[in-house]
């Protein structure tokens, strides 16, 4: 067939083929009273009836919708009506086929199209990949049709005001530029008719339209003006009107440089940059700034004539995460500018030529480079390390590494590292390896019977010090949460038996899962035969404050079920509730018998929390539970890992709260199928008392995953948000004022941070220590709560009271995406800086924590107390489906 082709491209002029392939182009889109609609041009449809053979589907998960069209000449217009965009959330995608086959969609390079467009306080955009793609952009904003007019604009260095009429109430209201697909806000200060934005770090190049900010509504400002320009440290701002809107065109600071040239000193650890341009400015420091992590470094500079300075940059600067990194040049002045330096002749450069240094016993390259935007790049490449395991069988691996000869004075090492005490076996390795794992004693390394070992290719120099370690990938990866690839048990002298498991991570590394069964436990002969009366129920390892230890409680003394609860000895809530005979401590004998023998499984988390042994086929027949995912929080705000695709063996049943839950979330998201999920309600909301009366306010924030040492914690704007906000004078001076008490709950992973030194400020704001009250305690016990993300606002919401959220830092929390727009599960006031979270309390104090009630049924079908029977009588179904079965 190709070779056909090919010989029909030779035959056929290109012209000729061009005349014969039917083409349907993006044009423009055009806005009605009810509709939208999407113009695109149409070639080389000869004598076609189009409006018979032409289907046009819009498709979103589960909603498909056929859409209307009109065919004019050589145009084709679709239309999508008000209430077609009302039921698109996210992307959506059009499809057009013309006697059942798909036509490609292209766009006109030629033509300068506006894609993106509001309607009914929405914002959309068109975007042509093979298919058309409506993108549901900014979900959480609504946009405002009419203007605001304002009566004239001030600009000084780094510095916006915009003045509005009289009658203009301005109160908590912000600058902010939209550019066609995000939203820069301008931390600001309003005062009376102005609204002053002095804080452009955020403002990125392009071209972007200006609005004002109320809370999460946008509005386009208006203003008659010919041009105003604006000079901010980073950027030129060109304010214009057009369209009746004020729109700016945002470009860098930029310079040419002439020469550029790196001196490498590695006695020093150093290298002298060299630049010179032909410009009339004085140059104070040389910046060097990493293109992914952001963080940049001031080097001052020498002069050696008028138009040429050097800068001696550390070796570890450019080298630090061998990341790319680009230049800045900042001027000395008392307006400074951050200047691009730009390289428009690199062949004048010595662009490409390569210099090797030895750094840390590593062997690396190093050079300059033109970047796409033109700007004056390095680039540094750190040793080749190529590492696989290509075959795994029983309890060996065979693998290979390869680029040694690129480490001076290192052996190479695998180390098998328990993941938590970071106890480690060593075992030196050739190039190519085959490693008996039975040969190691990996059990004399773990930090419990339960633990995980990860898996390192390391290059040690001859001291001991670690030069270079890697993970090890798996060339043949399936990762599931509950398979498993090898797997091999042993004895140890008091006669506990371990078991050690070849699995892997979500990223294809390779781990070993272990754990160790006591001496005293029998193993019982058939453990495929499970009693679907007894239910074993738990949370993470070390908590009883959940929808776990909530349905427990329910099942002990509502049902004749025969329940158990399992946690860790070592966990505070265990002192709690250990003098239960049907709780377990966690890997006890008692656990594991239970464990064998359970016909239900229920958990907030993975099975993992609960069970004492691996949770996969083959594990004591752990393929003929029930398995029930009793979820700790309500789904749809930030992604979770909790996709059917992730196990060989998924949940039998998904609880959940609402139909939105279900069908958009758990089952268009995470792929369940619709009898896999229940809307019932979570367990811990039944003992939620509604519209109790207490005086006291909670501060309870989540945690944030990019957070992950002490140094990344103490300099994080985490901390500083929080500390700055209990230490606020105006807070502590309201709260005494009105005598409310503050209660600071952190996040369990931020506990040892925030305490009792640090946060002093008032004896009206107190410290919550972990463990001290249950997490539903302290809710019921606070007439409002200040969070951020944190799931636990539904139970607050749930009980009529009023929540006020914090979001300082929305976007980089959901850099990974949204499972909905944030209008649809944030209840409540959102406060963006630390005085609006300030107003915003004060008024609540005065209003006597009032709560407006909101419609909230599209997140809880149920606001009954009775979600763990309908949870129960759930399982109860699935476990009669499953004997059937």
């Amino acid at each position: 067939m190709n070779s056909i082709i090919n010989t029909l491209k030779t035959v056929i002029p290109r012209s000729m083929r061009e005349r014969l392939i039917r083409k349907v182009t993006l044009q423009d889109i055009s806005l009605h009273e009810n509709y939208a609609e999407i113009n695109l041009s149409l070639k080389n449809f000869y004598n076609f009836n189009l409006t018979d053979k032409m289907i046009i589907t819009l498709s979103n998960g589960e909603y498909i919708e056929t859409l209307g069209f009109t065919v004019d000449k050589n145009m084709l217009s679709i239309q999508l009506t008000d209430s077609v965009l009302k039921n698109t959330t996210g992307n959506s995608s059009i499809k057009i086929s013309v006697d059942g086959k798909n036509m490609i969609i292209d766009s006109d390079a030629g033509i300068e199209s506006q894609t993106s467009f509001f309607k009914e306080g929405k914002y959309y955009n068109i975007l042509v990949n093979g298919t058309l793609v409506l993108e549901h952009l900014l979900a959480e904003y609504t946009f405002n049709p009419s203007h605001i007019q304002a009566e004239s604009m001030r600009v000084a260095y780094e510095n916006l005001t915009v003045v509005f009429p009289e009658n203009q109430n301005m109160e908590h209201c912000s600058l902010a530029l939209l550019y066609p697909n995000k939203i820069v806000e301008l931390p600001n200060e309003d005062k009376g008719t102005a609204v002053t934005a002095d804080d452009f770090s955020n403002v990125t190049m392009g071209r972007a339209t200006l609005y004002i900010v109320r809370g999460y509504e946008m509005t386009p400002v208006k203003l008659d003006i010919h041009e105003a320009d604006l000079t901010t440290q980073n950027h030129k701002l060109q304010f214009m009107n057009e369209d009746d809107e004020l729109v700016v065109f945002i470009e860098n600071h930029e310079m040419e440089i002439l020469t550029a040239d790196a001196a490498v000193s590695e006695e020093e650890g150093s290298i002298r940059i060299t630049m010179s341009y032909d410009a009339p400015l004085k140059i104070k420091y040389l910046v060097v700034s990493d293109t992914v992590s952001g963080e940049e470094e001031e080097y001052p500079v020498k002069y050696v004539v008028q138009g040429e300075f050097t800068a001696d940059i550390l070796v570890s600067t450019l080298v630090n995460n061998f990341t790319r990194k680009k230049f800045k040049l900042i001027t000395l002045s008392d307006e400074p500018i951050t200047l691009q330096p730009n390289v428009n002749y690199p062949e004048t450069l010595g662009f490409g030529e390569r210099r090797v240094i030895t750094h840390c016993n590593q062997n690396i390259k190093l050079w300059f480079y033109k970047r796409r935007d033109k700007a004056l790049g390095f680039k540094v490449t750190r040793p080749r390390m190529k590492r696989q395991v290509i075959w795994i069988e029983s309890f060996n691996f065979e693998g290979f590494i390869e680029g040694q000869e690129n480490f001076t004075d290192c052996d190479t090492y695998m180390i098998f590292e328990d993941r938590y005490s970071k106890e480690s076996i060593f075992l030196p390795i050739e190039q190519e390896f085959n490693i008996d794992l039975t040969e190691l004693d990996l059990k004399s390394i773990k930090s419990k019977d339960k633990t995980i070992l990860d898996v390192f290719v390391a290059m040690i120099r001859s001291d001991g010090e670690v030069v270079r370690k890697e993970k090890i990938k798996y060339k043949f990866s399936d990762y599931k949460k509950d398979n498993y690839y090898g797997r091999h048990s042993e004895y140890d002298d008091e006669g506990n038996a371990h078991y050690h498991l070849i699995t892997t991570t979500p990223f294809d590394n390779l781990k070993i899962e272990t754990f160790a069964i006591p001496e005293e436990v029998v193993i019982p002969e058939e453990t495929k035969d499970k009693d679907f009366n007894t239910w074993l129920v738990g949370e993470r390892y070390d908590t009883a404050q959940d929808n776990g230890y909530a349905f427990y409680k329910y099942l002990r003394e509502n049902t004749d079920v025969n329940a158990y609860y399992a946690i860790e000895g070592s966990a505070p809530d265990y002192e709690k509730i250990k003098s239960d005979p049907h709780v377990l401590e966690f890997g006890s004998k008692e656990h594991f018998e239970i464990s064998f023998k359970a016909g239900v499984l229920l958990g907030t988390h993975d099975l993992e929390n609960l069970l004492p042994y691996k949770p996969a086929r083959g594990f004591f027949n752990y393929e003929d539970t029930v398995k029930v995912f009793l979820q700790h929080g309500v789904l749809g705000r930030k992604r979770v890992e909790y996709h059917k695709k992730y196990y060989d063996l998924p949940f039998d049943l998904f609880i959940v709260s609402s139909e939105p839950e279900k069908y958009n979330v758990v089952m268009k998201k995470l792929g369940y199928e619709e009898e896999n999920v229940a809307i019932t309600g979570l367990a811990r909301f039944d003992s939620l008392p509604r519209g109790n009366k207490t005086k006291d306010i909670l501060l309870m924030p989540t945690w944030r995953d990019w957070i992950n040492t002490d140094e990344a914690f103490m300099t994080s704007k985490y901390f500083h948000n929080y500390n700055g906000l209990i230490h606020n004078e105006r807070l502590i001076k309201i709260l005494e004022d009105n005598d409310v008490q503050l209660n600071f709950y952190p996040h369990y992973r931020a506990q040892s941070y925030f305490n009792d030194e640090i946060l002093n400020p008032s004896s009206n704001i107190n410290f919550i220590q972990l463990g001290t009250k249950t997490v539903q305690e302290l809710l019921i016990d606070h007439s409002l709560l200040i969070t951020d993300y944190s799931s636990v606002s539904f139970d607050f919401t749930l009980m009529n009271k009023p929540v006020i959220y914090y979001h300082f830092d929305v976007r980089k929390f959901f850099r990974q995406g949204k499972l909905r727009p944030l209008f649809q599960t944030f209840i409540g006031e959102i406060a963006r800086t630390e005085d609006d979270l300030i107003d915003l309390i004060e008024q609540q104090i005065k209003l006597n924590f009032q709560s407006e009630q909101p419609d909230i049924s599209g997140i809880f079908k149920y606001q009954d107390h009775h979600n763990s029977k309908r949870i129960y009588d759930s399982v109860i179904d699935k476990i009669s489906h499953s004997e059937e079965e």
